[in-house]
């Protein structure tokens, strides 16, 4: 124990005789820790607002539907015979934070021509409290929570139609007693999402407007959607399907993960630069110290002790610069959670079109506390890399190597 404890305090001391050349290293080795905490936090928070804001819009965090109401393949495809009631929810409790939705493909009529779209039943008190779908009207009004028969049609698809405010277009589907359904109904407001491809490919009305147009009992709809972005997990429920929004929109999940990915990808490589850079800056710290390890060798000094206080040395070194990297890391998160980054920073003022929706989040930084491990251990296994190449060398250059 005394041995070892010495060999602490011969490697600790060996860190003062070159003292600018040792602050060099932990500052650079600090910095480099605490850049990609940082990095990864902003990569994770980014990612959660930017989702956030956009399942907020319209798409929402889950759907609870009928177990076949979906596909099991593709959840692109549903199946509108298959409806539902509050009555089968086993937890009334997810009521609060979802709002009920008949969904059905339509054409409808304008003055120009005839298009299909997806029309949606909405809750609409419920809709303006949960989601943030009535901000993307631009033009004209969000529904009338009391009226009927009224729609709302994508700007693009509007103009594709010919349809203005306060026209009347002819809806025309199937209604789901096998008869054909087909209605008129009056243009109340136009959506815009930023040029998305969503503005031509969907329309809203009431729920109650939706049902009657069906053919579906007051109490039967299609879809529960939950907003609850903030509860991980989804609810096990034995009679109705759960579907993530992870499973409805694949090509945006896969892309958050993508992103994420390369983000451990680009922390990786930065680790591995500053490594190949101590790397050097080891190796001419040892062979300026050759005299000094020739000379432990001949008054009885073991190689293997020498390499073992080097190896303690630079550990000491990466110790000390860690604990400042994650220190500074820590500090810098918590920064950007009182201090949120608008994504425009990072896009030249341009605002994110994802999945058809205008995405503008402010990024709050939330810390994961296992990036605050996870990266110190993966410093701590590229820095025993790159002490092993100079201990080589260091070793064989050894002329009295006992």
């Amino acid at each position: 124990m005394n041995a070892f404890m010495y060999l602490i305090k011969f490697s600790y001391r060996n860190l003062f005789r070159a003292p600018k050349r040792t602050l060099i290293m932990i500052i650079s080795l600090s910095l480099g820790c605490g850049f990609i905490i940082w990095d990864l936090n902003f990569a994770n928070s980014g990612s959660r607002e930017i989702m956030k804001d956009f399942l907020k819009q319209y798409a929402g965090v889950y759907h609870i539907t009928h177990a076949e109401y979906y596909d099991s393949k593709n959840k692109k495809e549903f199946n509108t015979y298959r409806t539902m009631t509050d009555d089968e929810l086993e937890k009334k409790e997810l009521i609060e934070q979802s709002t009920r939705r008949a969904v059905a493909p339509v054409f409808i009529s304008g003055e120009k021509k005839t298009l299909g779209v997806l029309l949606t039943g909405l809750e609409v008190e419920k809709e303006k409290k949960l989601s943030t779908l009535y901000k993307a009207i631009k033009s004209g009004d969000f529904l009338n929570s009391t009226g009927s028969k009224e729609i709302i049609l994508g700007k693009k698809f509007a103009q594709r139609i010919e349809a203005k405010l306060g026209d009347e277009v002819a809806v025309v589907g199937q209604a789901l007693d096998g008869s054909v359904a087909n209605d008129l109904f009056k243009v109340v407001g136009f959506l815009d999402f930023g040029g998305g491809d969503l503005e031509e490919s969907l329309a809203f009305t009431q729920l109650s407007s939706a049902q009657e147009f069906l053919s579906l009992p007051p109490d039967r709809f299609h879809q529960r959607v939950s907003f609850d972005v903030e509860t991980e997990g989804l609810p096990k429920l034995k009679q109705l399907g759960v579907t993530s929004w992870f499973d409805l929109i694949p090509e945006i999940g896969y892309s958050v993960q993508f992103i994420d990915n390369i983000t451990w990808f680009a922390c990786i490589i930065i680790v591995m630069v500053v490594s190949l850079g101590l790397s050097n800056t080891l190796m001419i710290t040892f062979f300026e110290r050759e005299q000094e390890f020739n000379s432990l060798n001949i008054i009885g000094a073991k190689t293997k002790w020498i390499t073992f206080s080097l190896m303690i040395e630079v550990f000491i070194m990466g110790t000390v610069a860690i604990l400042l990297g994650v220190l500074m890391g820590y500090l810098a998160v918590k920064y950007f959670y009182y201090h949120p980054i608008n994504i425009e920073l990072f896009t030249g003022g341009k605002p994110i079109i994802m999945g058809g929706m205008t995405i503008v989040p402010l990024v709050r930084f939330y810390a994961l506390p296992q990036y605050f491990w996870q990266v110190p251990l993966m410093i701590y296994f590229f820095l025993s890399l790159t002490m092993i190449y100079p201990l080589i060398r260091v070793i064989r250059r050894s002329k009295n190597a006992i």
